[in-house]
């Protein structure tokens, strides 16, 4: 049975390489009334942030894509495939959406929402869209998806202030920030917010980063609100410094959804542990 995969675009699919058997739902961005976008089709992540830094007047609203939208999508993947899994993030709500979906298409439609955004989600339905290629169930898809997401951390770093690596800043500035910020750490056990004003958040990050990981063989990652961010550099050779074994760590953009729940600077490291 062949099985069309939809993710909800927080999960940076595009980002990512995949298979024509998965695609995005982009979520709907209103900064205005007479002004909405598609996530990652209209506005890219970087430009959505941009926009909140220089904009301060502006409060985007991020909404579910729409039900004609959506219904048209699955109609497209049914003259094709079998059926539809829709695997969406809880960051937006889709409860309702679903119900009328579920109604119209019955057993050729099947949902998923999980906590898991970002490079966890998009890595979540390529394992499970490999499994339904295996002639797997669509139930034993949906435990590799629950098994990558209980192994996996995400930790996100949230400046006071953003330092781009083209600004010429001296360093002691640059030290001073580097010392104002939130870190919050992720996992399937929960979150909690750390604030550590007594030295350099950075360290505090990589050191809860490196507690996490342990001796452990893991797939890292990062993402960004801006790939012209001092942190971000900072964070990359960081990692790269402390563990010989990481060649290279993959990078996408942050979702515009994780950027209105943690900040407009935020940033996020993180691994998967074990996968494959």
């Amino acid at each position: 049975m062949k099985t069309k995969i939809l993710v909800s675009s927080d999960s940076g699919i595009d980002y990512m390489s995949h298979s024509y058997s998965i695609s995005s739902i982009p979520s709907m961005i209103k900064f205005f009334e007479i002004e909405t976008y598609f996530d990652y089709i209209d506005i890219t992540s970087e430009k959505f942030f941009n926009r909140l830094k220089y904009d301060t007047k502006v409060k985007p609203e991020i909404m579910p894509m729409q039900l004609d939208y959506l219904r048209n999508d699955i109609n497209v993947a049914l003259e094709s495939y079998d059926n539809v899994l829709i695997v969406v993030s809880d960051l937006l709500d889709y409860s309702l959406t679903f119900n009328f979906l579920k109604d119209e298409y019955g057993k050729k439609i099947d949902f998923y929402v999980t906590p898991a955004t970002g490079f966890v989600l998009s890595t979540m339905v390529i394992e499970a869209d490999k499994a339904l290629k295996e002639e797997k169930t669509i139930k034993e898809a949906i435990k590799v998806m629950e098994n990558i997401y209980n192994n996996s951390a995400m930790l996100l770093l949230n400046p006071q202030i953003d330092i781009s690596i083209s600004e010429n800043v001296n360093e002691e500035k640059r030290v001073e920030e580097k010392r104002k910020g939130k870190i919050n750490i992720v996992t399937s056990a929960g979150s909690k917010e750390i604030i550590d004003k007594d030295r350099d958040f950075v360290v505090a990050l990589i050191k809860n980063y490196l507690d996490l990981v342990g001796n452990e063989n893991v797939l890292p990652y990062i993402m960004y609100s801006s790939s012209y961010s001092y942190y971000l550099k900072l964070l990359e050779s960081k990692l790269l410094i402390i563990h010989k074994r990481y060649k290279t760590i993959k990078k996408i953009p942050i979702s515009p959804n994780l950027g209105m729940k943690y900040g407009k600077n935020v940033i996020a490291i993180g691994f998967i542990r074990n996968l494959g």
